[in-house]
């Protein structure tokens, strides 16, 4: 990706100064790394600390590449024998309590983990997301300030330290939404290999269609075929069969509240969080993906600029997904970018410096505290970034959310 021409920075604009921007961030990384640090020397006995795992998600990642290298892809999925494999493979610990739900096609990108041990493999996989994520970042046309913000904010040190995906995923999210008009080949395979996190993906196919993105549509389409299809060819059909007996499970313990509600971000689980029954939870789920279905359909069919359209479909994201955690939080960094870039040249909207801080440093807290029931910080996180996104949008293309007689009219003529 060739680097898009820079912004002009009007920092007379902007209430804090380029200095004042940069020492905050580096207060804000500190801080962060003291916490994660503090929790890392707790260790006693083995690399896990008592609160927030260092690499505690990679484990899962690099215990499912030694079981498909070793014929056991399908049985990664039940819950049994995968807490096995994470003690054969993993470091020592009484209980990791992980499982492993990621379509066939995940494997294809953790398999080469599998030549690694435990804690090279984490530091390579952490570290090269983290790279690619930023040099894309930078592709973007996001200058190098920009660059060390997000590289000290909270979200960002949380999938590094959980050894987490988000890097990855936040990145083929933002390549699918900038590249559909532009480089719809690009944008279509982005979207194809996001196939392996799928619930993060729902709302691609309404964001091309709206905007007649038909070759990024078809490419997605035939790449995540394809995808799938090489999955049942090096996995067989057992592995598939085995993911959605193992989806349907996850489903019903999320629907239980059985998973840690505490750590995520969407709907559902704020709901069922704040102690509402699981079918009122499963209503508000579905009505605010339709809501936020509805108004990215708006946005890439009426607004042409490419960054207000990627900004809009990546700030909806977990509205329509069934499930997600506080560690990939870091995909709310582009829009939350973006917006700062565009604001910076034409003067923020009022309040919305205040708005775009808490998002940004808001994920310091989290994921809180152990509890069964309470109030979803990461659901608020959520909510702000995308209010302040389309707050953005409507000041810069205030005819997007129009509905007058005679736009209905010319249209329909």
């Amino acid at each position: 990706m060739k680097p898009a021409s820079q912004p002009v920075i009007d920092w007379s604009k902007f209430a804090l100064r380029r200095f004042h921007v940069i020492a905050a961030a580096i207060v804000l990384l500190t801080t962060s790394l003291a916490v994660s640090g503090g929790q890392f020397l707790s260790v006693r006995d083995n690399l896990f600390p008592t609160g927030v795992p260092l690499g505690g998600d990679y484990v899962a990642f690099h215990t499912a590449a030694r079981a498909a290298t070793s014929g056991d892809a399908a049985a990664a999925y039940d819950a049994a024998r995968f807490a096995e494999l994470l003690n054969e493979h993993g470091p020592p610990r009484e209980r990791y309590g992980l499982t492993w739900q990621y379509p066939p096609t995940y494997y294809f990108l953790v398999l080469p983990l599998a030549l690694l041990g435990f804690a090279a493999g984490y530091v390579v996989w952490s570290g090269l997301g983290l790279a690619g994520f930023l040099a894309a970042l930078r592709g973007f046309g996001l200058p190098p300030i920009f660059l060390f913000v997000i590289l000290a904010a909270p979200s960002t040190t949380h999938a590094f330290i959980t050894g987490q995906n988000g890097f990855i995923t936040a990145t083929l999210i933002a390549a699918a939404a900038l590249y559909a008009d532009k480089r719809p080949i690009l944008a279509g395979l982005a979207a194809a290999a996001l196939t392996v996190k799928p619930q993060l993906g729902v709302l691609l196919p309404v964001a091309f269609a709206a905007s007649g993105s038909w070759r990024a549509f078809a490419i997605a389409a035939a790449g995540a075929l394809a995808l799938a299809g090489a999955s049942v060819l090096a996995f067989g059909t057992s592995a598939w069969l085995a993911f959605f007996d193992g989806a349907s499970g996850a489903g019903d313990s999320l629907a239980a509240g059985l998973m840690p509600l505490f750590k995520m971000t969407t709907p559902f689980a704020a709901l069922r969080f704040a102690g509402a029954p699981a079918e009122l939870a499963a209503t508000f789920q579905i009505a605010l993906t339709i809501a936020a279905a509805g108004a990215v359909a708006l946005v890439w069919r009426r607004v042409k600029d490419a960054e207000l359209r990627a900004a809009a479909l990546i700030a909806c994201v977990f509205f329509a997904a069934p499930y997600g955690f506080y560690y990939e939080l870091i995909i709310l960094a582009l829009p939350t970018a973006l917006l700062v870039k565009r604001a910076m040249r034409s003067g923020f909207l009022p309040f919305e410096q205040i708005a775009v801080a808490i998002v940004y440093a808001a994920p310091l807290y989290l994921p809180g505290d152990r509890v069964r029931e309470g109030a979803s910080l990461g659901f608020a996180i959520v909510l702000l970034a995308a209010l302040c996104v389309f707050r953005r949008i409507e000041h810069e293309a205030p005819e997007t959310f129009r509905f007058s007689s005679a736009r209905i009219e010319a249209q329909s003529g």
